[in-house]
């Protein structure tokens, strides 16, 4: 989030103005989870009506429902909110056979130090190749980025710093990288290179000195840009960007 707008950083972390949970990330979450509990199921047993029982029980008896109801922007019912779902899931069937695909782990906590950083993370899906190297794989629901928009350092960043991070505090090398756009029917990989890691070795450790020289100095730039028409934070009234701030604004 820093990269993206440091302003945006310190009113979420620093100021813990936390910004509620948005409809398209709730759906991200709600598919995240049941497809982690697809997996958790035998081989054989890995079918579209397993995802819909799985679905209809995390809605029905593990809060999702009432989440989806108190969200403060609804873009659809509850019963719209889990047809999208359902239809992003089932489209896995697309991309992936679940009966033959074999995961050495699912929401992976890792802990690591990079260049003297604390980093941490949760890996959606770990794998192993024909050579018992890593595969990183996650889940997207929403539109696959344009590239005349988003580099491709920028799309596959927070896979890359998992890979970085399994590498310095398990020793354990990643060979692939793996997008699955749900909606879209479309997956991406990409392969490892010692140039991936040392590039977000250097972004990670960049952007720690940056959080730290902000803090000292209490400026947190804001980065203007159209995304500000969906920021939480210009809506609520409280980023300086859109209330006339001196000397915070990047143009």
């Amino acid at each position: 989030m820093f990269r993206g707008c440091p302003q945006k950083f310190k009113l979420s972390y620093i100021d813990k103005i936390k910004e509620p949970l948005a409809w398209h990330a709730a759906l991200g979450s709600f598919v995240h989870e049941v497809l982690e509990y697809l997996y958790k199921q035998d081989p054989k047993d890995r079918t579209q009506e397993a995802v819909k029982r799985i679905a209809t029980d995390r809605s029905s008896n593990h809060g999702w429902a009432e989440r989806v109801n108190k969200l403060a922007e609804k873009l659809d019912t509850v019963a719209g909110f889990k047809r999208s779902a359902f239809q992003a899931m089932i489209n896995l069937w697309e991309l992936e056979d679940p009966t033959s695909t074999i995961l050495e782990g699912q929401e992976v906590e890792v802990l690591a130090e990079i260049e003297g950083v604390a980093v941490k993370g949760y890996i959606d899906r770990i794998a192993l190749d024909a050579d018992g190297k890593v595969v990183i794989s996650d889940y997207k629901t929403g539109k696959v980025p344009d590239s005349k928009y988003v580099a491709d350092d920028e799309k596959w960043f927070q896979l890359i710093a998992y890979a970085l991070m399994l590498e310095e505090a398990q020793q354990k090398t990643t060979s692939t990288l793996e997008l699955y756009y749900l909606s879209k029917k479309v997956k991406h990989s990409v392969a490892v290179t010692q140039e991936h890691l040392v590039n977000a070795q250097q972004v990670i450790v960049r952007t720690r000195t940056s959080i730290d020289e902000s803090c000292r100095s209490s400026e947190f730039t804001c980065n203007v840009t159209n995304l500000c028409n969906w920021c939480y934070y210009k809506k609520i009234n409280v980023c300086p960007a859109h209330l006339g701030g001196i000397g915070l604004q990047r143009l």
